[in-house]
């Protein structure tokens, strides 16, 4: 593994930065808007393995250096130990700002058995940003965990006896039954429970005229070799939250936000990918007869969220009928309506680091093992909202 940045280096990046922050994506903080920012910062745990930090200095300051930009920061993978998001809480404090953070419990394993556990993360600053009343984990109850084991169970049995008929065929499931006595997940290929629960808690942004009710979602959905897992998961997801939507959103100012690493690759092209989102939710809408809109602007393709800049695993999305959010087809007017108007995007790190010259190899490319595990592997992705106010943008639809 190469060597993480040196003092010196990280001192040369951010003087390339100074002298262009918004070059590469970093949000500016403005008096009349909230910046919300969501990142998966790489195994944000304790600060220290015995005597060595497990970030270095520099890499913590530019953490800093980013989320001070912003009034409501959706955090994944905090680790067990969530000694890091106080300390960067603190660090937020220094200079007097109001930081306040509402953290979920160790989800991803159960007590005693290993297992992908982390907690999922909110900072807020409360002068800007109020934390309303709902705090909760979002999960299935047990009758529709029942209810999908069965129907995993019944799809992993029926592929089996395609095979009825043929020559010592009894014997062959006799065996196989008596073989899932003790069922794996390895067993199942449908959604059970999501691997590690997201975390939902309600956030209220107020202005000279109105407020925003956020219910807003932190999630860090499964990884790993299997595309069709993540898509499973994906889909249960978006599902809750749209027919959540009927009951939870009987207001227009309540909207769901999504602050996740979804993990979002699947098995097609960004386009396609696109495409079937949309005809996915343009049918359940249609369906179950929903009032609420999604709108999910990194799905469009032009920001890619992991380091190595190949998918978007990241996103922002809001699903509301509240029309001072855009839908899907405003997206093209982020950053046009005025400095505190509707605007999102993204703090391309690894370019910034390759533009100063410590994140470069000699060849020219990024030097991924410079920086990576020491800071992090996601890129950190923003959306900037006008506090509600007079004369506000409407984005409604006429055919809607």
């Amino acid at each position: 593994m190469a060597d993480d940045f040196t003092e010196s280096e990280w001192a040369q990046i951010n003087a390339h930065l100074d002298a262009d922050p918004g070059g590469y994506g970093i949000p500016e903080r403005r008096a009349d808007s909230v910046v919300l920012l969501s990142w998966n910062i790489r195994k944000f745990g304790a600060l220290r393995k015995g005597d060595t930090l497990k970030k270095t200095a520099g890499a913590f300051d530019m953490i800093t250096r980013v989320c001070a930009q912003a009034d409501l920061i959706a955090i994944q993978e905090v680790q067990s130990d969530s000694e890091s998001i106080y300390e960067l809480r603190d660090r937020l404090r220094a200079d007097g700002a109001p930081y306040e953070v509402v953290i979920s419990d160790v989800t991803g394993r159960a007590p005693g058995y290993t297992g992908m556990a982390e907690r999922m993360a909110f900072l807020y600053r409360s002068d800007r940003v109020r934390r309303g009343d709902l705090a909760s984990d979002l999960s299935f109850d047990r009758s529709a965990v029942f209810d999908n084991v069965n129907e995993a169970l019944a799809k992993v049995v029926a592929k089996k006896i395609e095979l009825e008929g043929q020559e010592g065929f009894w014997a062959r499931l006799t065996s196989w039954i008596s073989g899932q006595a003790r069922l794996s997940v390895a067993t199942f290929r449908g959604f059970v429970q999501f691997i590690r629960t997201p975390h939902l808690v309600e956030f209220v942004i107020e202005g000279p005229a109105g407020a925003y009710t956020f219910y807003c979602v932190n999630a860090h959905l499964v990884s790993g070799k299997s595309k069709d897992e993540r898509e499973l998961e994906f889909f249960a997801l978006v599902e809750w939250l749209m027919l959540s939507s009927k009951s939870m959103l009987d207001t227009p100012d309540k909207s769901f936000v999504l602050l996740a690493d979804l993990n979002l690759d699947f098995k097609a092209n960004v386009t396609k990918r696109r495409e079937a989102f949309e005809e996915y939710i343009t049918t359940l809408n249609v369906e179950k007869k929903l009032k609420a809109r999604v709108n999910f602007p990194f799905l469009d393709g032009q920001y890619f969220t992991n380091a190595r800049r190949t998918e978007t695993f990241d996103h922002i999305a809001w699903f509301t009928a509240d029309t001072r959010l855009p839908r899907g087809r405003h997206n093209g007017l982020a950053g046009t309506l005025g400095a505190d108007e509707y605007d999102y995007g993204m703090f391309d790190f690894v370019q910034a680091f390759l533009d100063a010259g410590p994140g470069a190899t000699p060849d020219g490319k990024p030097d991924y093992g410079r920086y990576t595990h020491d800071f992090t592997d996601h890129m950190p992705i923003w959306v900037r909202l006008p506090f509600p106010h007079d004369g506000q943008t409407d984005f409604t639809v006429a055919d809607e």
